[in-house]
Parts: structure tokens; C-alpha cells; sequence
């Protein structure tokens, strides 16, 4: 398993509404996936933390990629890990100031 951390800008275009959207879209697609982690966007960008089978991670961030409702995709970190630090969250929105959160995980 992996534990990948990136940071993307939202694009203009994005509201509370969008976000809800993702989170939800996400929380359905990663629980079929089996994979884990939080988002925190505060406004203006992203930082999520993904936590799953290298290949299912691989494969989210390239769809992550393609989302044209961000930009700038920046890996932050990325590591092996022997258990999950989100396990029961196929998907979290954290609090939306605090990107403390998802950052600390990656110490985990």
C-alpha cells in the first residue's frame, strides 16, 4: 500500500456546492476501490491524502489529473505504508482552514 499527498488550485469555477459534489463522487468511487483518505480545500486550493493498492492509487491520481475543476497537481509526498492512518474514510472533507490534517497524516 501507498499513502500519496498532493496539492492542486481549484479552478475559478468551483463553489461549496463543487466540493460537496467531489466528496460524495469520491466517497462512492473510493469505497469501490478501497481507497482512503481526507480532502481539505480551503477555498481557493486542495491538499488530499490517498491511501490505498499502488495501482488503484495510480489510477484515481490519473483521473485526479484530468479534472479540469483544478490545476497546478503537485505531488507532495508520497510513501509505502504497512496500514492506513484514514481507515474507515473512503473519503473525509476536513475542516476546510486546516490542511494540518492531511499534512500530520503523512508522518503517521
Amino acid at each position: 500500500m501507498i499513502r500519496l499527498l498532493y496539492f492542486s488550485t481549484a479552478a475559478y469555477s468551483v463553489t461549496a456546492d463543487t466540493v460537496a459534489q467531489i466528496v460524495e463522487q469520491a466517497t462512492a468511487a473510493n469505497s469501490v476501490n478501497n481507497i482512503t483518505g481526507a480532502l481539505a480545500y480551503n477555498g481557493r486550493n486542495f491538499c488530499q491524502l490517498l491511501e490505498g493498492e499502488e495501482t488503484a492509487v495510480r489510477r484515481l491520481v490519473e483521473n485526479i489529473i484530468a479534472d479540469d475543476r483544478h490545476s497546478g497537481f503537485q505531488i507532495l509526498d508520497e510513501k509505502p505504508i504497512a496500514r492506513r492512518h484514514f481507515d474507515s474514510w473512503s473519503m473525509q472533507l476536513v475542516d476546510r482552514l486546516d490542511f494540518s490534517v492531511v499534512i500530520n497524516a503523512m508522518e503517521a
